[in-house]
């Protein structure tokens, strides 16, 4: 099955574009964070994803699909399942009416366990379609209870301190996840106001945060952590309304953290230390993915090209689509035009 990647992906063959960012007839959005959507006509999404995006598709006529409910169209099919990146964030399955060939595009694919996600579940296809954010072998990271078991103490000891400490995470999904650990760890969370209306989108959906937390944009108080999102504005808004005479520290939670360069403690990206704690799946995850499904054909996109490369030699078939895409990329595709 051809595969075309053009700011979404898209399956000639039937007609259907999965995350389009160009407004459409009708696109599948895997979840709602902003690279994967767009305001299409009619969109197709889980409950979750439209409930994250709020007023954001009120002009549409949005089609709301459980996981594991089949929508059907003239020459395909498609299910949702799982994919584990935030919550109601699903993986595509097509199956062709016409050959019976099941083609799975993963959207963001996160495999390690959540406590506010509904966990991934593998798919068996014939084509399968993966990110590949994290498809470098640079790019593995530690076990997750390892990096917020370290989070914890950092943010104790610089509260112990009399600092102001700041969690940096993805204002959607990873901040619900950071807010869900440090409030099981025992601490008061004040959040940026979009980080704190989109965890209250969470309990909507019956998310249980183990804890009190807060808006914070308005004051900064002592004992507590503050949970802003990365950015220049955060940190203009956090020097605001901090106490004076307090310091100020920032702890990232990023995958990036993982990267060449990155020293222990994370030196290197912005703030006082990085941890490397991401949603979306590291370079292991996504080849033991691709080794899970089985599938005869694999596409990369989103990412590094070097993933593709990778399953190359270990025998699939393999192309990465983007503009970054290699010599070989290109040459092992000559066959199929």
């Amino acid at each position: 099955m051809d595969v075309v990647f053009d700011r979404g992906v898209y399956l000639p063959e039937v007609g259907l574009w999965l995350d389009a960012l160009r407004k459409q007839d009708t696109s599948v959005i895997s979840h709602a964070h902003s690279d994967h959507t767009a305001r299409h006509r009619r969109p197709v999404l889980t409950p979750g994803t439209r409930l994250l995006l709020g007023e954001y598709l009120d002009r549409s006529e949005p089609v709301e699909l459980d996981f594991g409910q089949t929508l059907d169209f003239p020459d395909c099919t498609i299910t949702l399942y799982p994919a584990g990146h935030c919550l109601g964030s699903a993986q595509t399955l097509v199956e062709i009416k016409a050959t019976g060939e099941r083609l799975l595009y993963t959207g963001d694919l996160r495999v390690q366990p959540s406590p506010i996600n509904e966990g991934h579940q593998p798919v068996p296809c014939d084509v399968l379609v993966i990110e590949s954010t994290y498809g470098r072998p640079d790019y593995v990271f530690p076990p997750q209870e390892e990096a917020i078991g370290t989070a914890v103490r950092v943010v104790a000891q610089w509260i112990e301190q009399g600092a102001v400490p700041v969690v940096m995470g993805w204002r959607l999904g990873k901040a619900q996840e950071a807010l869900y650990h440090l409030l099981s760890a025992g601490f008061r969370v004040a959040c940026e106001d979009s980080v704190y209306e989109i965890a209250q989108r969470y309990e909507q959906a019956g998310v249980v945060f183990p804890g009190e937390y807060r808006p914070g944009n308005g004051e900064c108080r002592e004992g507590e952590a503050m949970l802003f999102p990365p950015g220049r504005k955060s940190r203009e808004m956090v020097n605001r309304i901090k106490p004076e005479r307090r310091p100020v520290r920032y702890l990232e939670l990023t995958g990036w953290a993982a990267g060449p360069g990155v020293k222990p403690w994370g030196r290197g990206r912005p703030g006082d230390a990085s941890l490397p704690y991401s949603d979306h799946a590291d370079f292991n995850d996504l080849v033991a993915y691709v080794d899970t499904v089985r599938p005869r054909q694999v596409y990369t996109v989103f990412g590094f090209p070097d993933l593709a490369d990778h399953l190359r030699r270990k025998g699939y078939s393999a192309i990465h689509l983007g503009k970054n895409a290699t010599e070989a990329d290109r040459a092992f595709q000559m066959p199929l035009l």
